[in-house]
């Protein structure tokens, strides 16, 4: 299961670094770009964490019931 989050993690990567490239290449400003792009991390890390927490609880409740 391990391997399918790094999987999603690099995809992810990927695919923010593709569509950075692309902005710019567009004629996007590299400030603005910078300013979506830390925006999108603050997100990201949002999602991954809330996906912990949801994890964690789920092992808990697991335990508790044995």
């Amino acid at each position: 299961m391990n391997t399918g989050r790094r999987l999603m993690d690099l995809v992810a990567f990927i695919a923010v670094l593709a569509t950075g490239i692309i902005l710019v290449a567009v004629g996007v400003e590299p400030e603005a770009l910078a300013i979506v792009v830390v925006a999108l991390g603050g997100l990201y890390n949002a999602w991954n964490g809330t996906k912990t927490a949801r994890n964690d609880r789920g092992s808990s409740s697991a335990e508790e019931r044995e």
